[in-house]
């Protein structure tokens, strides 16, 4: 049976972390179409021709919280970057704030998200069938950095501002390190934020927190195997 986009509860299972499909550092960004809170469409070309940051968040997803007062920094110190602020499916839904059922819920909730965290940035929100969030990735809160021309010079599977301030400051260089070692946001930053869902949101996460560490260990496993993988080849080829 196939997952429903908008799950109504939380399970470890409805990610794969080991996986980041959608378009690489150094590859032309997937064109996409968006909306504002107000139902008009935006699409990836009307940007074309200035830097963008692209993170993806929710209401309930603590990773996109703790990075709203960073951006807001980040915002101000570089007038030259778009900063774009997508809103996915909710990270942990519950009884208090469920799942999305419809494109209209889905948009008016995207301008409550702006209130609860006073997030200066632009909204966009995505269809109900989550139709940009699988093309970049499919994960909860990504980062994308991409060049006036249009090519990803940074993403990575779990937003931090400190490392696209990196990026930023090095724009003429393509950053392929897109994984970064993490469990979860800190505690007094994700209980309140999942409880947003609802006590049994904030349920659902602590049963599944054992799956998630582990889902996290192999997606950093993963990611070494990656890495030595890329060093032997780069050495085989300097000694042929």
């Amino acid at each position: 049976m196939a997952k429903t986009y908008n799950y109504a509860r939380y399970k470890m299972s409805e990610y794969d972390l080991g996986k980041f499909p959608g378009p690489k550092a150094g590859e032309p960004a997937v064109d996409f179409t968006l909306s504002t809170p107000d139902g008009k469409e935006v699409k990836l070309e009307d940007y074309k021709g200035k830097w963008l940051v692209i993170e993806t968040g929710s209401i309930t997803c603590s990773m996109y919280v703790k990075n709203v007062e960073g951006f807001a920094k980040l915002r101000q110190k570089y007038p030259d970057v778009e900063f774009l602020l997508v809103y996915v499916r909710e990270a942990h839904p519950g009884s208090r704030l469920g799942a999305h059922i419809s494109d209209k819920q889905k948009r008016e909730m995207s301008l409550d998200m702006k209130d609860i965290y006073t997030d200066p940035r632009q909204v966009l929100v995505d269809d109900l069938n989550g139709t940009m969030h699988h093309l970049y990735g499919a994960l909860p809160n990504m980062v994308y950095v991409i060049n006036p021309e249009g090519k990803v010079i940074y993403r990575c599977d779990w937003s931090f501002p400190k490392k696209v301030e990196k990026v930023l400051q090095n724009r003429d260089q393509i950053h392929t390190d897109d994984h970064v070692q993490i469990i979860t946001a800190a505690p007094w930053i994700m209980i309140p934020t999942v409880l947003r869902g609802g006590w049994d949101a904030l349920w659902d996460i602590a049963v599944a927190m054992p799956m998630i560490i582990l889902a996290h260990l192999r997606a950093d496993w993963g990611n070494f195997k990656k890495k030595l993988f890329i060093k032997e080849q780069a050495k085989s080829k300097q000694t042929s």
